[in-house]
């Protein structure tokens, strides 16, 4: 075995293997709760999983509204404010940042700062329902 491929194969494998083309795989976080606290729970089956993209521009608001299912959003860009019209608490998530979304809590959400914030949002709910429930004014 040539010294280069010797050494790369021995000290350097996991540099060697993303120069050489080999999946990474970086873990974001594990998760047991909502951002309020609220255990994870999923409907009952059967369900269906709905991805959607979410893109909210500088100060753009999302009125008040709630998730009678499980809600996961994952933050392309920008940054994103919750509030919990609750309980009161405020999050802020920014770009890499994954969030649990409340269950059955009324919450709104606002980009801040000067760029648009974008999620890949992944909905959990039994087949035909949707699961945002918008508040009356």
């Amino acid at each position: 075995m040539k010294p280069l491929i010797l050494a790369c194969a021995l000290a350097l494998a996991p540099v060697c293997a993303l120069a050489q083309g080999a999946p990474v795989s970086a873990p974001i976080g594990v998760f047991d709760q909502t951002m309020t606290g609220q255990p994870l729970a999923a409907p009952p089956a059967p369900l269906e999983v709905k991805v959607s993209k979410t893109t909210i521009p500088p100060g753009g608001q999302l009125p008040p509204h709630k998730h009678p299912w499980p809600r996961y959003a994952y933050i392309l860009a920008g940054e994103i404010e919750v509030t919990n019209l609750e309980t009161g608490l405020v999050r802020r998530f920014k770009a890499g940042e994954f969030a649990i979304e409340s269950r059955d809590q009324w919450h709104k959400g606002q980009a801040v700062g000067d760029a648009a914030a974008v999620l890949l949002v992944i909905d959990q709910a039994p087949p035909g329902v949707t699961n945002v429930v918008m508040k009356a004014p």
